[in-house]
């Protein structure tokens, strides 16, 4: 056998010898019994050393208590730094989500900081340069403005003046407008930059607003010195000098223009000389047209009683066409093809011949009592045809195309013909009235009166 050093016995001896000691002082502690009464004899010893009396059961309490503490362990106090790291530990797994949150949230933070400052600062160039393209603006309207006030003036100057004033003062309060370039900082924070873009953005309102003043009253300018130019180059045109003394109406429209502008209107309504000058030529072809129907008139020998209505009717139309009114230019028209298709036609008033047609009425006034006579009759031509002829009513004043009515005769043209149609039932001579070619009346017989009727 190999032999053991006596250093490593030695050792092992020592080993167990502690091990040994230890189990001992295990064992004294596990003996609560022996240990109890040790103590109590012991402590007992003590006290009568010192000459103390003591009774037994205050000794088995204190001993009691000092076994229920020698083996219970107390943890010692830690720092609230200990503390707090201990917790991080305990929870480690909720505290990373929670800082894994917090740091997600900084990042989205950060970044929409950063897209905000980005867009504010483009938002600043972008509001910076409509400033800049404003202000061009404002000097080409300034350029049109001095051009502008090269044009000579005829009538208009009033109203030219005044807009040239305030157009000058709008200018001159914007020409002048000097705005520095925006420097931007890169921060985090940028309630400058929101100060300097909100400043801008005033800025930019107030020259627009402007700028849209001045190009409205350029405009209005424009427009007033081009139709000064016209109104000047129709008035002074000899054609329409020459048409104001035919019709004074021209001049009488040139005039109100002309006041008005005096009295600083704006707005020249030159379109409604314009159309009254051009409805000459329509008035110069109506007069003509008149003339040529009097000659077709005078051709057909109608005599100068029976140019009453016509001559009543042209007179209407040429205080209408003195004044450039053609309101009732087409009535005339239809008015004298009546009167030349009637002076062209013979005609009769033949009184209705028909068992059961009236052939007259007898009328009884409510008023006087009074009673008149009338017979039914219709215009014929020779050959038998009905022509409608214009009436105009006794009782209500209408006035129409009629192809029948009542002529009104006399109380014995009435009976005469009521007894010849109570003979035999029908009228030996039912012819009333003739108008041959070249009247526009009839010739009647002293018996026929005036007035027509066209209800009964």
């Amino acid at each position: 056998m190999r032999e053991v050093k006596l250093s490593d016995q030695l050792g092992a001896m020592a080993i167990i010898d502690e091990l040994y000691q230890n189990q001992q002082l295990l064992l004294e502690h596990l003996d609560c019994e022996t240990l109890h009464n040790n103590l109590k004899q012991s402590i007992e010893d003590y006290y009568q050393t010192q000459n103390l009396a003591i009774d037994d059961k205050t000794i088995e309490k204190g001993i009691n208590l000092w076994f229920d503490k020698r083996l219970r362990f107390n943890a010692p106090k830690r720092s609230w730094l200990q503390r707090f790291l201990v917790a991080c530990y305990l929870k480690r797994t909720r505290l990373f989500t929670i800082v894994g949150i917090i740091i997600l949230l900084l990042i989205l933070i950060i970044s929409s900081r950063l897209v905000q400052t980005e867009k504010l600062k483009n938002n600043i160039f972008i509001t910076y340069n409509h400033i800049l393209a404003s202000q061009q603006s404002l000097n080409d309207l300034n350029n049109q403005f001095d051009e502008l006030n090269k044009y000579q003036i005829i009538f208009a100057q009033t109203p030219a003046k005044h807009l040239k004033d305030s157009i000058a003062n709008l200018l001159n309060k914007q020409i002048g407008l000097s705005i520095d370039k925006p420097e931007i900082e890169k921060s985090f924070f940028f309630q400058k930059e929101e100060d300097t873009l909100e400043k801008l953005q005033q800025t930019n309102d107030q020259i627009s607003q402007k700028l849209s003043e001045i190009s409205t009253q350029i405009t209005q300018l424009r427009i007033l010195l081009e139709q000064d130019k016209k109104l000047a180059k129709l008035i002074h045109n000899k054609a329409f000098i020459k048409a104001t003394k035919q019709y004074p109406v021209l001049q009488i429209a040139a005039d109100k223009v002309i006041d008005a502008l005096n009295q600083g209107q704006k707005d020249i309504d030159i379109n409604h000389i314009e159309t009254l000058y051009n409805s000459v030529d329509r008035a110069e072809a109506l007069k003509i047209k008149i003339d040529a129907d009097n000659k077709q008139l005078q051709a057909l020998n109608v005599p100068i009683k029976d140019m009453a209505p016509v001559t009543t009717l042209q007179n209407e139309i040429k205080a209408n066409l003195t004044n450039l009114n053609f309101e009732h230019v087409e009535l005339y028209h239809q008015m004298m093809s009546y009167f030349i298709k009637l002076a062209q036609t013979p005609l009769t008033l033949t009184i209705i011949d028909n068992p059961d047609s009236k052939s007259g009425i007898e009328r009884t006034h409510k008023n006087t009592n009074g009673k008149s006579w009338y017979l039914i009759v219709k215009p014929m031509t020779p050959t038998g045809k009905n022509i409608p002829i214009l009436v105009q009513s006794i009782e209500t004043g209408d006035i129409q195309l009629a192809s029948i009515f009542g002529q009104q005769v006399t109380q014995q043209a009435f009976n005469s013909v009521k007894a010849d149609k109570s003979a035999d039932g029908h009228i030996d001579n039912n012819k009333l009235c003739d108008k041959p070619v070249g009247r526009l009346s009839f010739n009647c017989p002293t018996s026929v009166k005036s007035g027509r009727i066209l209800e009964w």
